[in-house]
């Protein structure tokens, strides 16, 4: 089931980097697909990491650089990156101080790919309105 097989690519995500304490995969409309968090609401972290990406998006347009890949805000507590995941979804991390976001980078990578190779199976509908949050 493409539900399980998504909510698997993330925590497998969050085993490989300490420090990851909310990870959620939304569609890029906010609405969310899957979750996994222990502090954040995972509706609200959607929908604001959606709107966040819209505005990256913009901006590295706007200055000509190109298709965006991630946007990451640092904040005294750790960080939230968000992810562009194809055209449609958006990977949301977030971490405390412990984060190494070098290695968040490397290695949600390939856990960006893999969640786009899901979702383009298109079992069930990927748009957030045939997966259920967990």
């Amino acid at each position: 089931m493409t539900e399980d097989a998504l909510l698997a690519l993330v925590r497998a995500l969050t085993s490989r980097v300490p420090g990851i304490t909310d990870i959620a995969l939304a569609s890029r409309d906010g609405l969310i697909i899957t979750s996994d968090t222990t502090g954040a609401e995972p509706d609200n972290l959607a929908a604001m990491a959606a709107a966040s990406l819209g505005i990256a998006q913009r901006m590295t347009a706007n200055v000509g650089r190109g298709t965006l890949q991630e946007v990451t805000a640092r904040g005294s507590g750790g960080y939230v990156t968000v992810y562009a995941v194809g055209a449609s979804a958006l990977l949301v991390v977030a971490g405390d101080k412990r984060l190494d976001i070098g290695r968040l980078h490397q290695e949600s990578r390939p856990t960006v790919e893999a969640i786009e190779i899901v979702l383009k199976r298109g079992q069930p509908d990927a748009r957030g309105t045939g997966i259920a949050a967990s």
